[in-house]
């Protein structure tokens, strides 16, 4: 083949290659929600030791409380992965029972090491404690007046209750939103989703896809990590307690689809083609509870692995992680830690 022929065909092949379109490489669309740019999921049914996954801080610090103070520990994170789980599948927080007087009680916590995740939509399987004494959250947190969470009081989860509640929180500097609608379920019986889609000035809460509330008052407007934790300080007037017995909060799995600046819909730099197949990924709501084991659909990726997938937007770089180490000194809803 002569040389001419030779460059021919290579850019030919440069042509092709070029042409070829990766897979929700123009973003993710949530329904009423629009186009975001980013994604992080976790499949925490089958992923392994969450110490060997560089995506989370895992907590390790000691929180002074009252009645009780509060320490974080590594050991307290468990994986327990399918198939060959014992007991729940999925990655176990762990609030340690009994607590003799005047020691801390032993607590679990971890967050996201992006610290950049903004506007978008936020979602885990969970299956909470029926161990009276704790409080489990799925919180958004930059610092204490900018806060989304979503909190279970295992003390409101009760065998001869005809409801059971769930606390909607919005922490700010003026104005904050607070409500308790009621599930109908309970919380530790099995796996449902909890997720809270967040967009200027607006949190919509969801249960199992189902919308529960929209908060209006207290919406933050800067980005920050995703925080998962479990924990008991004694506070009559919040999560009771300490557990008379060890409590596990279960996370089946974690799907984030979010931007990381505030222009939602924004075309990003590798979209080559947005109307080319598969360029732009609908995300689908989920419908009744949680099943382990059952196929559900990852966008990030196509192995049920940890995976974080970032679209840049023009004139800004990718996003990048850091470090991150929740603050000692966070909130839970009207006390605590969360």
């Amino acid at each position: 083949m002569s040389p001419l022929a030779m460059l021919v065909t290579l850019l030919a092949s440069l042509l092709y290659v070029a042409k070829v379109h990766a897979k929700c490489e123009c973003g993710y669309v949530v329904k009423n929600q629009g186009l975001f740019t980013d994604a992080f999921e976790a499949d925490f049914f089958h992923q392994g030791n969450i110490g060997n996954d560089a995506s989370w801080d895992v907590s390790d610090y000691t929180k002074t409380n009252y009645p009780f103070n509060m320490k974080y520990e590594k050991n307290n994170v468990i994986s327990n992965p399918m198939p060959g789980s014992s007991g729940d599948p999925g990655l176990q927080l762990i609030v340690r029972g009994p607590t003799p007087d005047g020691s801390p009680v032993k607590t679990a916590e971890l967050s996201t090491k992006r610290t950049d995740m903004f506007y978008g939509s936020y979602r885990a399987a969970i299956k909470y404690t029926r161990e009276s004494g704790t409080c489990g959250s799925m919180f958004w947190r930059k610092d204490d007046t900018h806060e989304i969470d979503f909190e279970l009081l295992s003390s409101q989860d009760t065998a001869s209750a005809p409801t059971n509640r769930i606390n909607l929180v919005l922490h700010s500097t003026g104005p904050s939103g607070f409500e308790t609608p009621s599930i109908p379920f309970h919380p530790s019986d099995g796996f449902h989703e909890y997720r809270f889609d967040w967009s200027p000035g607006r949190v919509s809460y969801y249960v199992d896809g189902q919308h529960m509330k929209d908060l209006t008052e207290g919406v933050p407007d800067i980005p920050g990590p995703l925080v998962f934790n479990h924990w008991s300080n004694g506070d009559e007037h919040w999560t009771h307690g300490p557990p008379a017995n060890d409590a596990y909060m279960t996370i089946g799995y974690v799907k984030t689809y979010f931007n990381t600046s505030s222009q939602t819909g924004q075309k990003n730099s590798q979209c080559v083609d947005p109307t080319a197949k598969d360029a732009v990924c609908e995300v689908p709501d989920q419908s009744g509870p949680v099943t382990p084991g059952q196929d559900t659909t990852f966008l990030a990726t196509n192995k049920p692995i940890v995976q974080s997938k970032s679209v840049p937007t023009p004139g800004k770089p990718a996003s990048t992680s850091g470090n991150h180490n929740v603050s000692p000194d966070a909130t839970c809803g009207a006390s605590g830690d969360g």
